[in-house]
């Protein structure tokens, strides 16, 4: 592509004038070349303004058809048929040659021959030596190039539209492809947090059977010394019976009865079997009966844990709070109330045991 400045001088004696730009840039592929001129041109046809221009070949079938444009080509001024011109040294530069016109007139452009070429282009005018048959043939041969070009340009168009088009399809069977590979994905994660929910949830059954079976089997192992126990009470009687008092509203032991369950662990703990010991608790009428249930219980249970601090295996002992009932004084008085506030301590012996001792 080149780019050309020229300045046009008329010269009146002068009957053809030729003018080198002094900057150019060249297009090989289509002679691509940018032409300014500082006064108005004419070529075949119309007057070009001073002003800048593009000048090129614009079909492969004929290189001698000469398109002229604005400088950022956004409108093309004229298409025109030329004929060959020939020089016999190529010039280093774009050279446009001129005809001379009457003065006041705009100077002519003749021919355009780009930078290290001898064959260029002569543009034809109708006041030329060419008939007007020839001038009406170049002018068909124009329409029909440039009827050439549009169905080039169209063909180009919709190729491009095709190409486009199957962009477009490629991007959305991708973008199908990504969404059926994420979606596989997830469902493979999701596959393989349920197997891992479905093992974790094995071993809990698992588990769960295991200790499901291992209760069972104490509750079996208990049922049976509950009922071996319920079947040997028969063979027990009372052999002594302590009672032990409390204050008001209180579960703590007094030292005058610590010295009574002393002597109850004594004589417990050096019998190796064949002894029961039984613990009931009570209270007095004062309070509801909730709370006197509570009540009885906790005094119990401090009667329970001294025995057992003094060696009573705790397996001979059995508990129970009875609250308010079986008062055996009158709840009227104080001196009633403080003797129901009490625990009973029975013990209880083997008569086998008994019978073993009297042989």
């Amino acid at each position: 592509m080149k780019t050309v400045h020229i300045t046009i001088a008329i010269i009146a004696a002068a009957m053809l004038m030729t003018l080198s730009p002094a900057n150019a840039k060249a297009d090989e592929s289509d002679k691509k070349t940018v032409v300014t001129f500082s006064q108005p041109v004419e070529i075949p046809g119309m007057v070009l303004p001073a002003g800048t221009y593009v000048f090129r070949r614009i079909s492969n079938i004929d290189p001698h058809v000469v398109q002229i444009s604005n400088a950022d080509e956004t409108q093309v001024y004229a298409t025109r048929l030329t004929i060959p011109d020939y020089r016999m040294d190529p010039a280093d530069t774009t050279l446009i040659a001129f005809e001379e016109r009457p003065n006041g007139s705009p100077q002519g452009i003749k021919s355009w021959f780009y930078p290290g070429e001898t064959t260029g282009e002569e543009f034809v005018y109708t006041s030329s030596s060419r008939t007007k048959d020839q001038i009406e043939a170049m002018k068909d041969e124009i329409e029909a190039i440039q009827a050439q070009l549009a169905d080039m340009r169209n063909a180009q168009a919709h190729q491009a539209e095709r190409i486009d088009a199957v962009g477009h399809r490629a991007q959305e069977g991708l973008a199908e492809a990504n969404k059926e590979a994420m979606a596989a994905t997830t469902a493979s994660q999701i596959a393989a947090a349920a197997d891992r929910i479905a093992a974790d949830a094995d071993r809990r059954a698992e588990a769960a059977q295991f200790n499901a079976r291992r209760s069972v089997n104490q509750i079996h192992t208990v049922a049976e010394q509950i009922e071996g126990r319920i079947a040997n009470l028969d063979k027990y009687k009372m052999a002594d019976q302590t009672t032990v008092t409390f204050n008001f509203n209180s579960d703590e032991l007094r030292k005058e009865d610590m010295s009574k369950l002393d002597n109850v662990a004594r004589s417990v703990s050096g019998a190796h079997s064949g002894c029961l010991i039984e613990l009931q608790g009570f209270t007095d009428k004062i309070g509801t009966e909730k709370y006197n249930l509570g009540l009885s219980d906790r005094r119990v249970e401090s009667v329970l844990r001294y025995l057992v601090s003094k060696g009573v295996p705790l397996y001979r002992i059995s508990l129970v709070g009875l609250g308010e009932a079986d008062p055996v004084a009158d709840n009227q008085t104080a001196a009633g109330r403080e003797q129901n506030r009490r625990v009973e301590i029975q013990v209880l012996r083997s008569l086998d045991t008994e019978a073993t001792a009297a042989r």
